[in-house]
């Protein structure tokens, strides 16, 4: 199985659906000789299925066997540790969430938040009955992916946290840890708006805010895997200040001084759909972070710029308010042509923990497998 023409195989599927060869050749830029030795590989392996032989239109043409993920036999655990919860999933290869489970933090503590994840983790492992191809762990602030570790995350108070190698100690599985900013924008590609798109942006304003990107399809981590930190972009103390203030926390801290009457982020962006002073908060947070999203339009002149923001389309205003900060602040006339909301409203956490393993199985699907004991 070769790891270019095999991934690129399993994209074509993913992208077309159930399909037949010929699409799959077209999509992935293979030749069909290619195409035919990599779908026999494939299905051999239980990734791919391939249904009984039908004949083209009004019995006409060369019969011809569809393919299909399979998804029912295949899927992932991920964990996506936040600033308040942890959320444990089971997606399929397809990037369906199957089941989630929201943990409370006890503590702050890595040893409380993650032995809790891997509780939850061997319970499913001993309850699935598919074939279970990694645990992904997607986190916030400054990950390092090739090492497994989160070098720093301020809101938890995490530094040098060796994630993978606690997990790889406790559950019978192969781990990856990404960014969850990162995890996102693979997520983007492989299921969401960005499929096709060469240059992405994705910005996450949450208890973490941060960004991802991707420029000639491929997501950019940098020497360190320190890409996507903002909280130095605008240079100087007060611009920091800004952004910290952009913070769902922030957000909170607010509604409480101003006597609002939310005292989560859920409550606030409830009430922000009928009361004004409410929506005011989420409008300012996006006149901030629409500033910074100007400055990477300019810098990456992306294809698409995907906001993950709770109140991108959940409160009134929200969106005009990012929208008209661009086109003041950066040279794109048209921003609504390219701006956009998540993909996965709603399991976002889910979709993004579990992609840390779906976006290697997409791209090297031997090198999973070979890691699945």
């Amino acid at each position: 199985m070769t790891s270019n023409s095999a991934g690129a195989v399993l994209r074509a599927v993913l992208a077309e659906g159930v399909t037949v060869r010929s699409a799959i050749a077209r999509f992935a830029g293979l030749s069909p000789a290619t195409v035919t030795g990599q779908v026999r590989t494939l299905a051999a392996a239980g990734l791919l299925i391939e249904y009984p032989e039908t004949s083209g239109p009004h019995g006409m043409g060369r019969p011809h066997s569809p393919l299909g993920l399979n998804g029912a036999g295949n899927v992932v655990i991920g964990v996506h540790i936040a600033a308040e919860h942890a959320t444990v999933a089971v997606l399929d290869i397809t990037g369906a969430v199957r089941l989630s489970h929201r943990l409370p933090h006890r503590s702050a503590a890595p040893a409380d938040i993650l032995g809790d994840a891997a509780a939850e983790v061997l319970r499913l492992e001993a309850e699935l009955t598919e074939r279970i191809l990694g645990l992904g762990v997607a986190v916030g602030g400054w990950v390092d992916s090739a090492a497994g570790v989160v070098v720093d995350h301020p809101t938890l108070g995490w530094r040098n946290v060796e994630v993978r190698q606690y997990f790889s100690e406790r559950v019978g599985l192969p781990v990856s840890v990404d960014s969850h900013t990162r995890a996102l924008l693979h997520a983007e590609q492989l299921f969401g708006r960005a499929r096709n798109d060469a240059a992405t942006v994705v910005l996450f304003a949450g208890n973490v805010i941060d960004v991802a990107v991707a420029v000639h399809g491929r997501v950019h981590y940098g020497p360190r895997s320190a890409a996507g930190a903002i909280t130095r972009l605008g240079g100087d103390e007060a611009a920091g200040a800004a952004l910290a203030e952009c913070t769902d926390r922030a957000l909170v801290r607010r509604a409480e001084r101003e006597s609002l009457g939310a005292r989560s982020i859920l409550e606030l962006i409830d009430l922000a759909t009928r009361d004004e002073r409410a929506r005011q908060v989420f409008t300012d947070r996006a006149r901030v972070l629409g500033r910074v999203v100007a400055v990477l339009i300019d810098l990456l002149d992306p294809d698409s710029v995907v906001i993950v923001d709770p109140g991108l389309v959940r409160v009134p205003g929200v969106r005009a308010a990012y929208l008209d900060v661009v086109r003041r602040y950066s040279a794109c006339e048209r921003p609504e042509g390219i701006i956009t909301g998540s993909s996965f409203i709603g399991r976002a956490l889910e979709t993004a923990a579990g992609t840390v393993v779906l976006q290697q199985l997409y791209t090297d699907p031997a090198a999973v497998l070979a890691a699945v004991v």
